[in-house]
């Protein structure tokens, strides 16, 4: 094959250095190149170094399970135990008077971010053959059925004792504010719920022509009412610039007493209201006035309320809200003559919440038997230059101001350098192997590089906040790698990064500067940009780069030539075949095994074009062929012989995340942080086995396979370890 050579110098000579560079080395400044054999992991599954504590979906004791990043909605049952809307893993969790936390219904595969997927997920059945999109809020009744506001998919669920959902009213993915019975009624985005002792369910929603903000009832049996279209008298409004105001309803939550009274914290009007079951409607406090947002407690006429994030009724019908005016949020109590006291103050709140001040980050709100206030806190651990999110439970008791921890974890994010379990990264991805076995992280929320030694000792290569200007020629500390996600090492320890479209190398003395800039050929003036999406070294010192959507692999020589490897540009596709003879769709991680075997992953284009995601292998003399995976058929995890089994290398309509490795003996190892597994191709006989993990669950769970991941990403192999990058850790799985 004949390859037309683009003569595409590097921006600059790498500076000539004479001072050895202590954190490339893995023996800590011992020139020695023998290899230094790491202890082998204990268990099949084990962590190497960093933290796993963070977000998930893992059940267990309460302080040990993990809830998603979004938890809307709070309830407590006849018997004690919360209820919790737990938002971004579209389930309903359960958290027991034992302290137990488990998932009542729902769950399964869900994207990292689940405003990205805002889309109809719905089916009934138990436990977790049912299926929720974005639920924001629950309710129990007197006999412990549980009723959930499923916002996305416009309806109202129930779950018997049994752990049974059907669907109470609504069209699954119709929208609107239709009365009538069962399917028959539509709803807008339903967002807070109530119940009251007859079974009668309570709802609040958006106005789907706008212009105001229902509040419907739903009768034990699925007949739908319309209590009032317009339950706030005047509009929130948004300020833009030129004066210009967007005005809008937002809904009201919504609490109901025993004698049927509707209790609503209205975040329009800025009052608390009533409406009695004869349909009269008064407010109890507070004042109903344009702008009148603040804090003041006192009378029902003086008092004054701002965000009204949530409302609750406590077993002797005391009321309560949980409110925020932009620098505090309280819980005050509403007293049955409208008058106002405040039970339990935040500090001074800011953009990141201080753990442990939980109501700075709280949304929702609900009292249990004994009087304890339970809210939930979604916010963030300042511990790096960006944050790790986290989401507990809290609990005020009665009188007591210093909440305890119920349920979740706080994220295990950092930049600390250290051994094993003391080390802290923020969302490492890239992993490359040294020959002396250092183990190289692309620590990407710190935009530093980290250098674990075989032990686990973890370093740090880069500093945070230095630019890294386009010329730059230095050394490695006087930079930083702004959302590094790739590296890739040759056999001389040289380390190579890519950012954006260019590639970064250092070397093995700590000397740093662009090596190749490929921008002039995959990105033009009239086509939206592409980027590097995978990197890998032959054993020659060739260095190999896939440029997401530019339809082309490149090869770059010692000299700095570039050349196209395999594929055309921006011709995409799915064709097997010599050199640019190939298609590709969305090109993503690559590696190469002890033959120069070059294999990519191809998450192809399903959304706009129907190619599925495949595994590409490409030899030393640049033919393509189809390794695992269906090119005709949509994303999915099904095991199987490698032209049948199924891919998911990225999250619906995004660009791959996946990542690959090679072993020693050929096998090909495939990271799926979507589905939260490992997945192996193997040599001998081409079967796709998942390795490790189990689908939809996010979580940790050490020990033997398959374990429990938390979307794991970057791979490497060493040995017979495959080492894993996840949320804020590396995790090392013993191979066979």
């Amino acid at each position: 094959m004949q390859n037309t050579v683009l003569k595409i110098q590097p921006a600059h000579a790498l500076l000539p250095s004479i001072i050895a560079f202590l954190a490339l080395s893995a023996c800590g400044g011992n020139s020695s190149d023998a290899p230094v054999q790491p202890p082998p992991p204990t268990t099949a599954l084990s962590l190497f170094a960093g933290s796993t504590d963070g977000l998930g979906n893992q059940d267990g004791t309460a302080t040990a399970a993990r809830l998603g990043r979004l938890v809307r909605g709070l309830a407590v049952s006849p018997a004690g135990d919360v209820v919790i809307a737990d938002t971004s893993n579209n389930a309903i969790r359960k958290l027991s008077t034992t302290g137990q936390v488990s998932t009542l219904a729902g769950g399964g595969v869900t994207p990292f971010d689940i405003s990205s997927a805002l889309t109809t997920n719905h089916a009934d059945g138990t436990g977790p053959t049912a299926k929720f999109s974005a639920p924001e809020a629950v309710a129990v009744d007197a006999l412990g059925n549980t009723y959930v506001a499923d916002t996305v998919n416009n309806v109202v669920r129930k779950i018997d004792t049994a752990g049974t959902t059907t669907t109470l009213a609504g069209q699954p993915g119709v929208s609107g504010n239709t009365d009538g019975s069962g399917q028959a009624a539509t709803f807008y985005r339903p967002s807070s719920i109530a119940v009251d002792r007859a079974g009668n369910v309570y709802v609040t929603e958006w106005l789907h022509a706008g212009g105001g903000n229902p509040i419907r009832k739903i009768t034990p049996s699925g007949v739908v009412s319309t209590v009032t279209t317009k339950a706030s008298q005047v509009p929130s409004r948004t300020h833009f610039s030129g004066g210009q105001y967007i005005y809008y309803y937002l809904p009201v939550r919504v609490a109901v007493d025993t004698t049927g009274t509707i209790y609503t914290a209205d975040p329009n009007d800025h009052v608390v209201r009533k409406f009695n079951p004869d349909g009269t409607s008064t407010v109890l406090s507070g004042t109903v006035t344009e702008d009148i947002v603040g804090y003041a407690d006192g009378a029902a006429s003086v008092a004054k309320f701002g965000s009204m994030d949530a409302i609750a009724l406590d077993h002797q019908g005391r009321l309560f809200v949980l409110d925020g005016n932009g620098s505090n949020k309280r819980i005050r109590q509403i007293g049955v003559d409208g008058s106002v006291s405040t039970v339990v103050q935040s500090p001074a709140c800011s953009t990141y919440s201080t753990p442990g001040h939980g109501l700075c980050a709280a949304t929702d709100l609900a009292v249990d038997t004994a009087g304890n206030l339970i809210v939930n806190e979604t916010g963030f651990t300042k511990t790096s230059p960006l944050s790790g999110p986290y989401t507990l439970i809290r609990k005020y008791a009665p009188n007591d101001a210093t909440p305890t921890v119920m349920a979740g974890m706080l994220s295990g994010v950092g930049l600390q350098d250290g051994m094993g379990s003391a080390a802290r990264f923020s969302h490492p991805v890239g992993l490359a192997m040294g020959k002396t076995g250092t183990l190289y992280i692309a620590d990407s929320e710190n935009h530093v590089i980290r250098a674990v030694s075989p032990d686990g000792t973890a370093r740090t290569l880069g500093t945070p906040g230095k630019p890294f200007p386009l010329g730059f020629a230095g050394r490695v500390n006087d930079v930083s790698f702004p959302f590094v996600s790739l590296l890739a090492t040759d056999s001389t320890e040289n380390l190579y990064v890519p950012m954006g479209a260019r590639i970064a190398k250092i070397t093995a003395a700590g000397d740093v500067a662009f090596m190749a800039d490929l921008n002039a050929l995959v990105n033009l003036p009239t086509a939206s940009s592409s980027f590097i999406s995978g990197i890998t070294v032959d054993s020659a010192g060739n260095v190999y780069a896939a440029a997401e959507s530019s339809g082309a692999i490149f090869k770059i020589n010692p000299k700095g030539d570039v050349t196209v490897f395999a594929g055309s540009l921006r011709n995409t596709g799915h064709a097997d075949g010599p050199g640019s003879v190939a298609r590709f769709g969305y090109l993503g991680s690559m590696a190469t095994d002890a033959a120069d075997n070059l294999y990519v992953i191809d998450a192809g284009n399903y959304h706009d074009q129907n190619v599925g995601p495949t595994i590409r292998k490409i030899t030393p003399a640049g033919v393509v062929t189809t390794l695992a995976g269906r090119a005709d058929t949509a994303p999915a995890l099904v095991d199987g012989p490698r032209t049948v089994a199924q891919l998911t290398v990225a999250e619906p309509n995004r660009w791959p995340t996946a990542h690959l490795a090679v072993d020693a003996k050929g096998n090909v190892y495939v990271t799926d942080p979507f589905n939260s597994v490992v997945r192996k191709i193997a040599v001998a006989d081409g079967q796709v086995s998942t390795l490790a993990g189990q689908q939809g669950r996010y979580g940790f769970a050490a020990g033997e396979l398959p374990g429990m991941l938390n979307r794991p990403m970057g791979a490497v192999v060493r040995d017979s370890t495959l080492y894993v990058s996840m949320a804020h850790a590396v995790v090392q799985i013993k191979l066979p």
